[in-house]
């Protein structure tokens, strides 16, 4: 069992006891019965309250998993392990912020897009759009929305994308929660060239600049391009701000 399962398991059961006073009054989940998925979608409710998913629609078809192979820390586990960390910070400071921010004001978005490990093997390329779902008498999240979709076929990139979109919150305070995920993520050496290959450096400036082989900035940014999952310069570096990187 890997680290960002067991950490995602930890951090649900202090959600639960955290909110566990609080008082709601329960949405039917029948009223989800009817909403439209098409072949490349299912849904799902999250009860931070209770034990963890308790609802869900297409599933088994989109992914192969049942509800009793789907649970909190196993969607965390079937994440691609170069994107777990990243998603499972993204999804922890989200609930963190929602089960003690009133949202009766305006709701909470999470979005994001990340590969997903199907039971067959395979892995699709998939956009998780959560939204809080029940709220406690004081405007704060007890249960949240997933609607999973393969965009596989519009997307085959190999990065985490996200936006958070909630009522009152600090985005730039979020970021830098989030930016934490990439503090070592590149070697100072690394960041040094990233930040030439910003200003437009080509690799023979750089061996000039740092004194060093073209072929060990070749090397360097044969790694760099590999670790941020891109193949161009204009995605390296809109990866790299993006992530509070440079």
């Amino acid at each position: 069992m890997d680290k960002h399962r067991d950490h995602m398991r930890v951090f649900r059961n202090e959600v639960k006891r955290s909110i566990s006073d609080y008082e709601y009054e329960s949405i039917s989940l029948a009223t989800l019965d009817n909403f439209p998925l098409n072949s490349k979608q299912c849904l799902y409710v999250a009860n931070w309250v209770k034990e963890g998913i308790i609802y869900e629609r297409g599933l088994e078809k989109l992914t192969g998993y049942t509800l009793s192979e789907f649970n909190t820390e196993d969607l965390v586990h079937y994440i691609h392990p170069d994107e777990r960390e990243l998603v499972n910070r993204l999804t922890q400071e989200a609930v963190k912020y929602v089960v003690k921010t009133d949202l009766r004001k305006g709701h909470a978005h999470l979005f994001l897009s990340f590969r997903f490990k199907k039971k067959d093997g395979t892995y699709i390329r998939m956009l998780r759009q959560s939204s809080s779902y029940e709220l406690d008498n004081q405007g704060r999240m007890v249960s949240n929305f997933s609607l999973l979709t393969d965009i596989s076929f519009i997307d085959s990139s190999n990065r985490v994308e996200w936006y958070f979109d909630a009522y009152g919150v600090d985005l730039d305070e979020f970021k830098r929660l989030i930016y934490a995920v990439y503090d070592n993520f590149f070697t100072p050496r690394e960041k040094e060239i990233i930040n030439l290959i910003d200003k437009g450096y080509t690799s023979e400036r750089i061996a000039n600049a740092l004194f060093i082989s073209i072929h060990t900035v070749s090397t360097h940014r044969k790694t760099i391009f590999r670790k941020a999952g891109v193949n161009t310069v204009t995605d390296l570096i809109f990866f790299c701000k993006k992530n509070g990187i440079i």
